[in-house]
């Protein structure tokens, strides 16, 4: 996919759309789950989302290559998100009519807590370095992305991986017995 998105856009206004509309299909699932991962907040994240596509088309537009489209995302995503997590914007109150878009864990309190210990106890050891690079990963970005998202050697993120591996493992040990 990359490969298409290196031409310089030209008078054809539709390639650029057609372009755009394959990107957000393929992409946005996993851009949401990595935004809901740092700020927690649908509408936000959504938000935040739509402004990175903006983005990549004004980019486009304006005929700068992009070799790496999802990579150029994330970096995006991540620092529109940081962004919002510094500003006074967030607020983490629940109004009564946005409690209802929330699921009812009434069914099953007892599995929905417990899944959220064992989420919790996984990720605590992990600094929060460590959870962005393993959120990027699982979301299945490579190790040269994952570095171009978080501005740092490819090597770096490869010894990230394996000490938040290590950090996990011994969570998941250490609930086994």
């Amino acid at each position: 996919m990359a490969s298409g998105l290196v031409q310089t856009v030209g008078g054809k206004g539709s390639q650029l759309e057609d372009e755009i509309v394959q990107l957000y299909e393929a992409a946005f699932k996993g851009l949401f789950r990595y935004a809901m991962a740092i700020i927690r907040d649908r509408e936000l994240a959504e938000d935040a989302i739509q402004e990175c596509f903006l983005r990549y088309f004004i980019a486009r537009k304006e005929g700068q290559s992009i070799l790496n489209a999802r990579a150029w995302l994330y970096r995006v995503l991540r620092n529109r998100l940081l962004d919002l997590k510094k500003s006074a914007r967030l607020n983490y109150d629940v109004s009564i009519e946005a409690a209802v878009r929330y699921p009812d864990w009434t069914q099953s309190p007892e599995a929905h807590l417990r899944r959220a210990e064992l989420s919790r106890d996984l990720l605590a050891p992990l600094t929060a370095r460590e959870q962005e690079c393993f959120q990027l990963r699982l979301e299945g970005l490579r190790y040269d992305e994952i570095a171009t998202v978080l501005r740092i050697r490819s090597g770096t993120v490869g010894a990230m991986l394996a000490r938040a591996l290590n950090k996990i493992q011994r969570v998941m040990d250490r609930e086994r017995n």
